[in-house]
Formats: C-alpha cells, sequence, structure tokens
C-alpha cells in the first residue's frame, strides 16, 4: 500500500471517527484542518520523545558546550 493510498485510508477513518463523536456535521475543510492538527499534534509527541529517549541515553551536551564550539568554529 502506498503512502497516498495509506494517509486516504487513514483520513477517511478519521472522519468517520470524528463525525459519529460530533452533534453536528462538519464541513470537509473543518475535517481536514482537525486531521492535519492531530498529525501535527502527534509528530511534535514522537518528537518530544526522541528528544527524551536522547537524553536518557545520554546522547545529549550541554548547550553552553555546543554554542562555545560554534563561536570557536565561527570566529
Amino acid at each position: 500500500m502506498s503512502v497516498i493510498e495509506r494517509d486516504l485510508r487513514d483520513f477517511e477513518q478519521f472522519v468517520l471517527d470524528t463525525s459519529e463523536a460530533e452533534s453536528e456535521a462538519l464541513e470537509l475543510e473543518d475535517y481536514v484542518c482537525l486531521w492535519r492538527a492531530r498529525q501535527e499534534q502527534a509528530a511534535t509527541r514522537a518528537a518530544i520523545q526522541e528528544g527524551l529517549d536522547d537524553l536518557d541515553a545520554g546522547r545529549v551536551r550541554p548547550a553552553a558546550e555546543v554554542l562555545a564550539e560554534l563561536r570557536e568554529s565561527l570566529g
């Protein structure tokens, strides 16, 4: 299944689920806006989790150290 087919299937299921939960019918544009917002929230949560995983695994450096290194390499 292609990415486009999966996204269309996911969007269709989102519309069906959302329309059942809503008390009034929404326009297609409203569903698109809600779906995009949900996708953005999921991406944000995933990015935050990735950062937390990096922190737990020790794959981070103090910002002051990185900034000092940048200043040195640029100046």
